[in-house]
């Protein structure tokens, strides 16, 4: 049974959709991204620009203005569309045709959604979607709370990540799989390392450079 031009089109628009969706959620989670820039102080001194401002504009307060109009009237659906119908209907197509998983012409038009998992996990790429947000989510809004913070959090990212496919094992080869769980292992103790590198003491110092060369060896 061969597919029809709007099942080509919609599997083509798949995959450029895939492509863009990083930099697309980044773009999205910039929308809400906003820092503080000063506090209000005691006389005689006087705070510059008191409040929370959008980083894509620095001279624009946070959910005042036109900053308002589009974090809700774009940013909202955007997240919406991206962070839950998206991982959603993902989920629920490959589900939903888990009987024509082995089809040659639906595997040829979708086969990169599930063909590198188990047929009973063929939905992880609805998985492996919200974890790539997740850590988009820590890049982008991490440096309210200071790098090492940060840090701490995309580690945990890594953490769950790596413990969730050793317990699901999701793909279909041991290969793939074992190329997965040494990739994880990698940044996790690259994100740890660099933590603690940042935490042992200052940069000028002997002990700095000590250590530095100890890890980077």
């Amino acid at each position: 049974h061969g597919f029809n031009l709007l099942d080509r089109l919609l599997g083509s628009a798949m995959v450029v959709m895939f492509v863009f969706i990083p930099s697309l959620v980044r773009t999205t989670f910039g929308l809400f991204a906003c820092v503080t820039v000063d506090t209000p102080t005691a006389e005689p001194y006087c705070a510059g620009a008191v409040g929370r401002y959008w980083i894509f504009d620095m001279g624009q307060q946070c959910f005042q203005g036109y900053h308002a109009r589009w974090a809700f009237g774009l940013g909202v659906p955007l997240l919406l569309v991206l962070c839950l119908v998206l991982p959603v209907a993902i989920a629920a197509f490959t589900l939903h045709n888990r009987s024509h998983l082995d089809s040659p012409t639906f595997r040829k038009h979708y086969g990169f959604l599930y063909g590198q998992y188990r047929t009973s996990c063929c939905f992880w790429e609805a998985v492996v979607l919200l974890q790539t947000m997740l850590l988009i989510s820590a890049a982008v809004f991490g440096f309210t709370v200071g790098p090492v913070l940060q840090t701490l959090i995309i580690s945990a990212l890594f953490g769950a990540t790596l413990v969730l496919i050793l317990v699901v094992r999701p793909h279909q080869h041991h290969q793939t799989g074992n190329l997965a769980i040494q990739s994880l292992s990698c940044l996790l103790f690259t994100s740890l390392e660099s933590q603690s590198l940042s935490m042992v003491c200052d940069q000028d110092d002997q002990e700095f450079v000590l250590y530095s060369t100890v890890i980077g060896a």
